[in-house]
C-alpha cells in the first residue's frame, strides 16, 4: 500500500513538471565503484538526474560483462526499477535469485539486498531508475559482513 501511494505521488509530481525531456546517455561507460569497491564491475552511463519537488530520480544505462558482478548491496531510501534490455543475468533480490532475460522489469524496494551476476556468454544490459528522497544515492555494500558506502 505504501509503495502505491509513493509511486502515485511521485508520478503526479512528474506530470506537474513543465516541459518534459528527451534524453540520451550523458557519459561514456564508467565503473562508478572502481575505487570504493574494486570487485564491483558494474558499468553505467548516466541518462537522467532530475529533481522533482524535492524527490530525485536518476536513470542509468547499466552493463555487466561476462563473468562480472555488481556486488550485493542495499539502498537506504531509494526504490530501484531495472528493465533488462539484452543478455541474461543472474539477479538476487532479497532471498530470491532468478535468471533475468530481456523484457523483464525488476522492482527493488529500499533496504532490500540485491546483486547482479553475469555468468553467461554475452554482456547483459539494462536501464535502471533509482527514485528516492535523498540528494545522493548511497550503496551500502554487504560483502564480507562489512557495510561500506559509496555515493553517486
Amino acid at each position: 500500500m505504501a509503495i502505491n501511494a509513493f509511486m502515485m505521488n511521485w508520478s503526479q509530481k512528474l506530470i506537474l513538471k513543465k516541459g518534459g525531456k528527451f534524453v540520451k546517455p550523458k557519459s561514456k561507460w564508467i565503473r562508478p565503484y572502481k575505487k570504493e569497491h574494486p570487485t564491483d564491475k558494474l558499468k553505467v552511463k548516466l541518462i537522467l538526474n532530475e529533481r522533482i519537488k524535492g524527490d530525485r530520480i536518476v536513470g542509468l544505462k547499466a552493463r555487466i560483462e561476462t563473468g562480472q558482478v555488481h556486488q550485493l548491496h542495499t539502498h537506504e531510501n531509494e526504490y530501484v526499477l531495472v528493465y533488462s534490455l539484452k543478455g541474461k543475468c543472474l539477479v538476487t533480490v532479497g532471498k530470491n535469485t532468478k535468471v533475468v532475460l530481456p523484457d523483464t522489469l525488476i522492482f527493488i524496494p529500499p533496504k532490500v539486498p540485491h546483486r547482479f551476476y553475469n555468468k553467461f556468454s554475452s554482456a547483459w544490459e539494462g536501464v535502471a531508475f533509482a527514485i528516492g528522497t535523498k540528494s545522493k544515492i548511497k550503496n551500502i555494500w554487504m560483502q564480507d559482513n562489512k557495510k561500506e558506502g559509496k555515493i553517486i
